[in-house]
């Protein structure tokens, strides 16, 4: 799995705010309670709008954000883009209708790598100064209209942790970079910690094929965490736990210093894989919690 390393050379301006997480997890619930398949547009009115395919997230923008997608796109290179460059593709598209990015890629200014960084930075600012806002969505206004590249949309549970990452953005790539390598075919995961920003589980990294609805991948998060200080009563040294999760999944959760994983698998065998993967990779010593269940999300 390749980890795509965002620039920090701009960072959004996200409305600082200790609620913010909070308010982020309201806002993505909507678009998770929408009928499976949604596509159409989000409206806040004159404020901002998401643009929503399959319930994936293809753009988003908030009357308040500071920062311009062309503006994020110059200064993820090292040196800068040309603005002269960058504007007069933005030029031509807006009088051919084409989408900037698309023109961006297809001139070689950008790759198609640092588009999707550049889009998941630009949509994630946008949902949090929405959400931080405390609006609601007015309307949900569907459309038939497709083909947005998926490469290029966006799992609410995606930017749930791109927003959970600001806390430091190194333990959040480290914990991606681990999510990519440990991960087996069959299963899907999330990494996160424990902070004075949130109550409960920050989520700080998702593994992409994560499709849990952000109030379930929070409530999955929240347990593994209690099941370790379980473990911990009886194991300080405790870093592996294996349960069942409604009857349908397993869950494989690991410690890895302050970080937690959670790895969801489809069957019992990619469970056992992965344990196997951990144990072998000398990531865990401690005792496998194999009888514990899960009930899932009400």
């Amino acid at each position: 799995m390749s980890v795509e390393r965002e620039s920090t050379r701009v960072l959004p301006s996200i409305p600082a705010s200790p609620g913010l997480i909070t308010s982020v997890l309201r806002l993505l619930a909507v678009i998770d309670d929408l009928p499976k398949g949604a596509t159409g547009v989000l409206k806040f009115g004159d404020n901002g709008l998401i643009l929503l395919e399959s319930r994936k997230i293809c753009w988003a923008v908030a009357r308040s954000m500071r920062l311009r997608l062309t503006d994020i796109l110059r200064n993820q290179s090292t040196p800068p883009l040309p603005r002269e460059a960058v504007e007069e593709i933005y030029r031509r598209c807006k009088i051919d209708g084409r989408p900037i990015g698309e023109a961006l890629v297809m001139s070689g200014l950008v790759s198609e790598a640092g588009l999707r960084v550049a889009l998941f930075k630009h949509n994630g600012e946008a949902i949090a100064h929405l959400a931080g806002s405390g609006l609601s969505p007015e309307a949900f206004v569907s459309h038939t209209r497709t083909g947005y590249d998926p490469k290029f949309s966006f799992s609410p549970c995606e930017v749930l942790a791109m927003l959970g990452s600001l806390d430091d953005p190194a333990r959040a790539l480290a914990a991606q970079i681990e999510l990519g390598n440990t991960l087996v075919p069959d299963s899907f995961g999330a990494a996160f910690v424990r902070s004075d920003t949130v109550s409960g589980a920050l989520v700080i990294a998702v593994d992409r094929a994560c499709d849990l609805p952000v109030s379930d991948l929070v409530e999955v998060c929240n347990w593994t965490a209690g099941l370790f200080d379980v473990a911990h009563t009886f194991d300080r040294e405790a870093a592996l736990a294996r349960a069942t999760w409604g009857g349908r999944l397993a869950l494989v959760t690991w410690r890895a210093k302050d970080v937690a994983y959670v790895g969801v698998c489809a069957s019992r065998a990619a469970a056992a894989r992965l344990v196997s993967r951990l144990e072998s990779t000398a990531k865990s010593s401690g005792v496998i919690a194999a009888a514990a269940r899960y009930g899932g999300p009400a």
